[in-house]
């Protein structure tokens, strides 16, 4: 739900625009008769998004009565033709999920953009979704990572709590198991009413007293940069530095690299 009477005018402003740009000759619906403005009409818009015209006039219009669903924002979105970027704009100044997000459409687009980039980095790498299960992943990290990447939990939340190798691997695995749930919590609050994130963290709860009891400490931090340290049983004693980045194009999608330290 929009949250200020500036974000309100920004979302009706983009609107309005955007309807304008639309000609009406272009979507073989409405005769294309002299008009006195650009563009199609509200009720156009309207009807073309299976949506009540008075309440669609009162989105553009601003009105704090006018709160927009996921499912209306799609189906003007539609109408619109809003490219990526735009329709992204839009839920944001709607304060709405997505629902390509929610379903992991988006995800995909962005996974098979990404795939060569992450695949030609020396240093392991790989890209975590949401729930911080990884999409894709480079050699490097296929090797270093390998009894995660190839282990029974592929989800790194599961892996760390339910594989009783991680706690072997991971040097100091208790303390970077309090940092990891800190991390993930931020993620959990952008997607809390994300009923597989709720799925995911009822089930580590359920099946894991160490997760539980860290969860209870409701800490949360920033995933930046830190030093970890691997006992990797064929390779010895691995030290990284770990940096995240976020995707500029779909900011749920974590790209993750472990630069080696001396």
């Amino acid at each position: 739900m929009p949250h200020s009477l500036s974000r309100l005018r920004a979302l009706g402003e983009f609107l309005r625009k955007h309807r304008e740009l639309i000609e009406p000759t272009e979507t073989r619906q409405f005769p294309s008769k002299r008009r006195r403005t650009p563009g199609l009409r509200r009720e156009e818009v309207a009807q073309m998004a299976g949506i009540s015209p008075s309440w669609y006039a009162r989105l553009e219009q601003a009105e704090e009565t006018a709160t927009p669903s996921p499912t209306a924002l799609d189906s003007i979105a539609k109408v619109l033709r809003l490219v990526p970027v735009e329709r992204a704009y839009l839920f944001h100044l709607a304060g709405r999920v997505d629902p390509i997000h929610a379903s992991g459409l988006n995800d995909k687009l962005v996974v098979s953009t990404v795939e060569s980039f992450v695949l030609s980095i020396s240093s392991p790498a790989y890209l975590l979704d949401k729930y911080w299960t990884p999409l894709l992943w480079n050699a490097e990290a296929a090797k270093v990572f390998s009894l995660w990447l190839q282990g029974p939990e592929l989800n790194l939340l599961r892996h760390n709590f339910l594989n009783p190798e991680a706690r072997t691997f991971v040097v100091d695995w208790e303390r970077r198991s309090h940092q990891l749930v800190a991390q993930f919590r931020f993620d959990y609050g952008n997607n809390v009413d994300d009923a597989n994130m709720l799925e995911l963290v009822g089930e580590l709860q359920d099946k894991s007293d160490v997760f539980r009891s860290i969860w209870a400490d409701q800490k949360v931090l920033f995933r930046d940069g830190n030093e970890k340290t691997y006992d990797h049983p064929q390779l010895g004693l691995l030290n990284y530095f770990q940096t995240t980045f976020l995707l500029a194009a779909e900011p749920t999608l974590k790209l993750v690299v472990a630069t080696p330290r001396n």
